[in-house]
């Protein structure tokens, strides 16, 4: 077990999440026998003085009122989104109710596994395919990636710790926070962060989720 992390839960109505998520697991160091728990029971189950890794299934809808009591009354935890698809809607409720991040299990084994040796060490990650980010137009049009860089930015992110959560680089992060200066005709990133809450407020109905696919794995190593 990770030093630190006292449980492991799986908080999905679907068991093969946990079969599929197993090697991550134990290549993180994280062996011991997972909970399988109803989503909407995490708050009246957690542990305040215990540090659990709660992952959650993003293939489902998810509680959100539930998860941010979960989270308030376990402040020691670190909760997880785990999914195929990765829908930009999911990555910014994800940074909105302060979640430890997400892991799509479309990307390489080894790649899921630095991400979630880094949550258990405390850090934020989002890590998941660019390409299967949907396209959502908005006013200014701002990609998927750049919506979720922007969230980033208004809760004072600095750009090391946006590259360390989304696996990416400085100099793409930069890349991306000066696209989002033009396309605002701002000129500085605090004028940015204002403007970060009705820019994202902006969003089209949330799309219909993917059904679950029994053939489930992660990327190839």
């Amino acid at each position: 077990m990770q030093p630190g992390i006292d449980r492991i839960v799986f908080a999905t109505e679907r068991p093969l999440l946990v079969v599929g998520f197993r090697e991550v697991l134990r290549r993180a160091g994280l062996e011991a026998e997972p909970w399988i728990v109803d989503p909407d029971s995490l708050a009246s189950i957690v542990q305040p003085e215990e540090a659990w890794l709660v992952l959650l299934d993003g293939e489902s809808l998810l509680p959100w009122e539930s998860l941010d009591a979960a989270r308030e009354r376990a402040p020691k935890s670190h909760f997880v989104i785990c999914c195929g698809a990765i829908r930009p809607e999911l990555v910014l409720a994800a940074i909105e109710h302060r979640l430890a991040g997400i892991i799509s299990t479309r990307i390489p084994v080894p790649d899921a596994t630095d991400a979630l040796v880094r949550i258990c060490n405390g850090e934020r990650q989002f890590r998941y395919q660019d390409s299967l980010e949907a396209h959502t137009p908005e006013v200014p049009a701002l990609s998927p990636r750049e919506r979720v860089v922007l969230a980033m930015v208004a809760e004072g992110l600095r750009n090391r710790q946006i590259a360390v959560a989304l696996g990416t680089s400085e100099n793409s992060v930069k890349v991306h926070i000066n696209r989002l200066l033009r396309k605002t005709g701002t000129k500085r990133r605090q004028e940015l962060a204002l403007l970060a809450a009705p820019l994202l407020a902006r969003s089209p109905e949330e799309p219909e989720l993917t059904a679950f696919d029994d053939s489930w794995m992660f990327g190839v190593n």
